[in-house]
Parts: structure tokens; sequence; C-alpha cells
């Protein structure tokens, strides 16, 4: 992909992956419903997830076939960090993230997951040696944290957290930061297309065994679910493609400020087609996260000699 090597477009293709994951926090739920998974079945839960990413996994193969220019050797293929990839971020994360996403609102989903852009910044400060801990990360940390505070207030004042709730979502956008920051470092000279793909198929058999196994639900297969599960599946082949490409040529730390749109793109559908109520908190911490993001990515003025 030529146009994400020049940043403006790479910035519009990033803003259209937050659109697509925003749109899969309210599809998830809806999934559930229809698909008649049991509020308290985990294994349902991560058996729909394995199918949703397996499908994806297929549907990437297709856009490599498709749209790849790019000469692929089977030397370069490095395929012991493509499993390593496929466990941290489809299995390990979605099994998590299906799960805390079922025992928490929507809309409080999204805002907890601008987090991944904080921790990605803590990561790349750990695993990448040319990356610093400023001022300005700290400021914009601390800035943002206070917004995912803020957001877990309950109206008496107290602080809300259910660890297999939100709990849940916060392990997963810690796996996924990590995951972004390895591939940034060791997964840049991989074709794309065949990363994405190869981990979603790959971490999405265990979800798919383990789910079968321990399902309690009788799902309800049919064609609407089929369609559910195949937007989802588009969701993730085309975000993770493109955010999988964008990784590979601009700074994890730099670029990850954009998945702060995933809570904007998120609670803006949560309420649209969940009718979940738009809290003050939630208001409040959208626009501390916000605000964290524009002091991350604000370049620094020379000063005048």
């Amino acid at each position: 992909m030529k146009l994400i090597k020049e940043k403006r477009w790479a910035i519009v293709f990033s803003l259209l992956a937050m659109l697509l994951w925003g749109s899969a926090i309210p599809l998830i739920k809806t999934t559930y419903i229809h698909a008649n998974i049991l509020p308290d079945d985990p294994g349902g839960k991560i058996y729909i997830a394995g199918i949703r990413f397996f499908m994806g996994g297929l549907l990437t193969f297709i856009y490599f076939f498709l749209f790849n220019k790019e000469e692929v050797k089977r030397e370069n293929v490095n395929f012991k960090f493509i499993i390593i990839i496929g466990l941290l971020q489809t299995c390990l994360q979605y099994g998590f993230y299906y799960i805390g996403l079922s025992n928490t609102l929507g809309s409080l989903t999204a805002v907890i997951q601008s987090s991944n852009a904080f921790i990605t910044v803590l990561f790349s400060v750990l695993l990448i040696s040319d990356e610093r801990l400023t001022k300005k990360k700290v400021i914009a940390l601390l800035v943002g944290s206070t917004g995912l505070l803020i957001t877990n207030l309950n109206s008496q004042g107290s602080f809300h957290f259910k660890f297999t709730g939100e709990g849940f979502v916060l392990i997963a956008q810690t796996v996924n930061a990590l995951s972004s920051v390895l591939i940034r470092k060791y997964g840049r000279n991989l074709n794309g297309f065949l990363l994405t793909g190869s981990q979603f198929a790959l971490g999405a058999l265990p979800l798919i065994i383990i789910g079968a196994l321990t399902k309690k639900s009788t799902v309800n297969y049919d064609f609407v679910l089929f369609l559910m599960l195949s937007y989802g599946a588009f969701i993730s082949a085309t975000a993770f493609t493109t955010w999988t490409f964008v990784l590979q040529n601009y700074s994890a730390s730099e670029f990850g400020i954009y998945k702060l749109f995933i809570p904007v793109f998120g609670t803006i559908l949560s309420i649209l087609v969940l009718g979940e109520d738009l809290t003050i908190n939630i208001v409040l911490g959208l626009v501390f996260v916000l605000a964290g993001a524009i002091i991350l990515n604000k370049k620094q003025t020379k000063k005048g000699v």
C-alpha cells in the first residue's frame, strides 16, 4: 500500500480503521443477542470471537491475492513471530475483550479502549531503544488516565470497576498495545497481508476449540448471524491490515494516538445502535482522553535564537 507511505494518507487510513473498530462494539453486543449467547457463558462468547477472526483471516488472504504486489520469499517469513502475535493479538486479546465487553456498557468500553494509546507509549519506551519518555508524554499519560478514572465513577462519586468487565477490557488493551509495539520492532519487514491473515487464523483456532468445548449456549445459526460475522470479519481484515501497514511505516507511539478515536466512534455508535445513555462522566472522560491525545501529538515549536 504505497499511499500509506504519505503521512496524510496514513492518517486517513488510520481514522478509517478506528471507525471500523468503533463499529465493532455495538456489533459484538447485538451478535451475542441474535446468536442466543447466554450472559454467563464465556465459552460461547469466545467461540463467536474465534469464528469471526478465522473468517477475518480467510478474508485477509483474499486481500493478499487480490492486492498484494510485493514478492514474498519463504526465508523472509518469520513463522515464530507470526505465531506469537497470533496468540497475543488474536487469541489472548479477544478472549479477554469479548468476555469483558459483555459485562459492561459499550460506551464505557469505548472510553476504556482509549487507554491503548497511552499503554502503547509506555511499551514503546520500554522496548524500542530510540523511544524516550518525555515530559510531554508524561503529561499526556496523566491527563488520559484522569479521563479513564472519571469515566469509571458512578453517580455517587465512588469508583466502579468490575474485573471481568472493565478489567478484562483493560487487559485486552494492554495485550494489544504490546502487540503493536512488537510489530513495529520485529515485524516491519513482514508482508502486512500475510502477517494479519496468519495471526488471525492461528489465533482464532484456540478460541474456536476452547469455546466449542466449554460453551453452554445453543447457538442460533442463521443467515443474519452469518452476515453479522461476515461484517465482523470485514472489520478485522480491513482495519488490522491497514493498521499493520501503518505500524510498519510509522512510530507506534506517534500513530498509536489515533486509537483514541475508537472511543469517540464507539461511544456514538453504542448510543445510536444500543440505545445507551450518554452520561456526564463519559463526556468528561472523552474530553480528557482527547486532550491527552492532543498533548501527545502536538509538535514542539523551535525556540528563537
